[in-house]
């Protein structure tokens, strides 16, 4: 099954990507195609949500490593994992447990949380 990427917007300068398929060797450079739209842009926020990702492989875990490592400054978040996907990604360690989210209502809190600290100098 070939990758589809859905993409938008879903606050200001706060991003989400939907996957759905299979990232592997073959689809991995379509997510760096769409990932790449994001440079130069502000982005302060991105959420992966993995709910229909089927499968990914290594090549697909070196283009999440390095959007998340893009996005030094900004939250990095990755939702609805399908336990196989989540296996690898506990495995690999390339996301630490705590940008885990079940779903994207949860790291939509966790996001506004984050702004309200911000804004209130915490």
């Amino acid at each position: 099954m070939p990758l589809q990427i859905v993409m938008r917007e879903r606050k200001p300068c706060f991003f989400e990507l939907s996957l759905t398929g299979r990232l592997d060797t073959a689809t991995a450079p379509q997510l760096e195609q769409k990932l790449a739209t994001l440079r130069g842009a502000p982005v302060r926020g991105l959420v992966l949500d993995l709910a229909r990702l089927e499968y990914i492989s290594s090549m697909g875990l070196r283009v999440i490593f390095k959007a998340r490592q893009d996005l030094a400054s900004g939250v990095f978040m990755v939702s609805n994992m399908q336990p196989p996907v989540q296996r690898v990604f506990e495995i690999a360690q390339i996301v630490p447990e705590e940008q885990y989210f079940a779903s994207l209502e949860e790291a939509d809190r966790y996001y506004d949380e984050i702004q309200r600290k911000v804004k209130s100098g915490e």
